[in-house]
């Protein structure tokens, strides 16, 4: 036999429920806002809305500052000439791989054009080309050694 949900509420708690009524839905104002009228009240509610998203860009502004002073103290601005040896450093592993033997560093590349102040375009030994960001100079150039690429196939005249 099911309970009605007042009985269930007053078995478990041991007090009736509070319903909600229109009384309990009305706007809690002090009394002074109470006489304000209808446009007045949405007027102060603007103004207060706006000094706060005011006061919220500033501070975000001032939080994006302080980071990037934080930021720039380590930063190190790294240029590269064409025809460079690098390596790029790609921190992303393989699920399942030991993160003790990983390899940060992958390469070498070499730099075949500079797309901006920190872009560059590079190319494997394999001849593959891909724009990238973070790389580091390797300073023996004698670890360049590109795989030949494969010849077209010869056309057999029968």
């Amino acid at each position: 036999m099911a309970l009605d949900t007042a009985v269930q509420y007053y078995l478990l708690h041991g007090r009736e429920m509070a319903l909600p009524n229109s009384d309990n839905l009305k706007a809690k104002l002090s009394k002074e806002k109470e006489n304000l009228d209808q446009g007045c009240r949405l007027e102060n509610l603007n103004s207060s809305l706006q000094l706060a998203y005011k006061a919220v860009k500033k501070a975000n502004r001032q939080s994006h500052l302080n980071n990037k002073r934080l930021y720039d103290r380590k930063a190190k601005l790294r240029s590269f000439q064409l025809e460079d040896i690098v390596y790029l450093y790609n921190p992303a592993r393989k699920p399942g791989k030991c993160f003790k033997f990983h390899k940060f560093c992958t390469g070498p590349f070499k730099i075949t054009a500079k797309l901006s102040n920190l872009n560059y375009e590079i190319v494997g030994m394999n001849h593959k080309k891909q724009a990238v960001h973070r790389l580091k100079k390797v300073y023996d150039p004698e670890i360049w050694k590109p795989k030949q690429e494969p010849e077209a196939p010869k056309k057999r005249i029968n």
